[in-house]
């Protein structure tokens, strides 16, 4: 009998354990022909009911076994580079280091880049300008190249900033009369440029405009499921030449006390439609969402008419390995699951750069989880069998121990 009770109890507890990886959606992945590493592109309908972080998701394969993956979403930002200018001369002497630079198109700088190796000396130096190469003019006379400490790297850079200047030659001169020359490495310039972040279109959305009597245009976006859009693309029609101040929101309801509900405008960004630009292009902050607001102060202005809006989201992909002749599908949104662990991110470098992509169905509404849980949450009933069981049971056991202790 106390067997019997044991494996009952560690049904129940299994079952019970079993139910903390579970999700609430469930998507197919279409099969593969050859081995090897996939880009999983991940809808908008999957993308909108992840967690901001997107890490309540999940890659199963037939077996129900858990697959790893890298999550990869190419964002938006600035790639700072350093550019080298043409060396043209480099002098050495017991006395000073003069190195002269070509700056090849003229293009008006403030500021040059040295790379050095470490040093614990402070120098002196001047930078003088000239647009033949022959004739110098002064530009800054009182620089002072002090050390830094490093302990990262064996290298260290220094920015020397000057007026504005667009001379094609600029020649620096460093004292070198109390101690041996610095290890100048490389001189030149940074660059800062700006990487557009890599964007897919999310399907199936459409607006409707309502133009009111306090001269406001209210244009509701609508969504075909959850989605978290980045980029909203919109066109005017007419008139030709305008200029709105407009702002993009939700409309949330807040309880309040008695049952009372208050609706309020959330503002999520404000910009202004100019007919200086022919799409008007607003990035968003990443918000899970239905719909929005689109709102246009017209002043005492014919309302604008709107041609098409656009709604994008960062394009999201799960780098996994599949296999052909394996079923694969996804399980996510369940905001108790924290972010998964796997060795894969560890061996980045080895895997190919671009992939083949795989696409991915509809997401289902249908209870699914990484163990046996599946089962019990498409059969609920077997729940409360279980619940009465044990308690059958423990009625049972206590009656056999009140009879044995009175026979006693």
């Amino acid at each position: 009998m106390n067997r019997l009770l044991s494996l009952t109890t560690v049904f129940i507890l299994t079952w019970g354990t079993g139910r903390t990886q579970s999700f609430d959606f469930r998507a197919g992945i279409h099969p593969v022909t050859q081995p090897g590493y996939y880009r999983i592109l991940l809808p908008p309908a999957v993308v909108g009911r992840l967690n901001a972080a997107k890490t309540d998701i999940r890659l199963y394969d037939d077996q129900n076994r858990e697959i790893p993956y890298l999550l990869t979403q190419k964002q938006p930002g600035e790639q700072v580079q350093f550019r080298e200018y043409e060396l043209v001369g480099k002098t050495t002497t017991s006395v000073a280091t003069q190195l002269v630079l070509r700056n090849g198109n003229k293009t008006p700088i403030n500021s040059l880049g040295l790379i050095l190796k470490n040093t614990n000396i402070r120098k002196k130096a001047r930078l003088s300008g000239s647009n033949d190469g022959k004739t110098w003019y002064g530009i800054e006379d009182d620089y002072w190249l002090e050390p830094v400490s490093n302990s990262r790297a064996t290298s260290e850079a220094k920015i020397l900033g000057f007026p504005l200047s667009d001379y094609e030659y600029y020649q620096l001169e460093i004292n070198d009369s109390l101690s041996a020359p610095l290890n100048i490495l490389k001189v030149g310039y940074y660059t800062t440029t700006t990487e557009a972040g890599n964007y897919s279109d999310i399907p199936g959305i459409f607006f409707t405009q309502r133009d009111s009597s306090d001269h406001k245009s209210y244009v509701h976006i609508t969504f075909p499921s959850p989605s978290r859009p980045d980029k909203l693309t919109i066109s005017v029609q007419y008139p030709d030449q305008y200029r709105r101040s407009a702002e993009l929101g939700q409309f949330r309801i807040q309880k309040q006390k008695r049952n009372r509900r208050h609706r309020f405008f959330e503002s999520l960004k404000r910009f202004e439609l100019n007919s200086m630009d022919s799409l008007h292009t607003v990035l968003l902050p990443n918000q899970p969402t239905t719909d929005l607001f689109l709102i246009i102060e017209n002043q005492n202005n014919v309302p604008l008419t709107l041609g098409s809006i656009k709604a994008q989201q960062l394009t999201t992909e799960l780098l996994a390995e599949l296999k052909p002749g394996n079923s694969y599908h996804l399980a996510f949104a369940n905001p108790a699951v924290g972010a998964p662990a796997y060795d894969l991110v560890h061996f980045k470098t080895k895997i190919p750069t671009n992939p083949p992509v795989v696409q991915v169905d509809q997401p289902e509404s249908v209870h699914v989880s990484s163990g046996s849980s599946s089962f019990f949450a498409s059969n609920p009933w077997l729940i409360w069998l279980a619940i009465g069981l044990v308690v059958v049971l423990l009625s049972y056991f206590s009656y056999q121990m009140v009879t044995d202790m009175k026979n006693r």
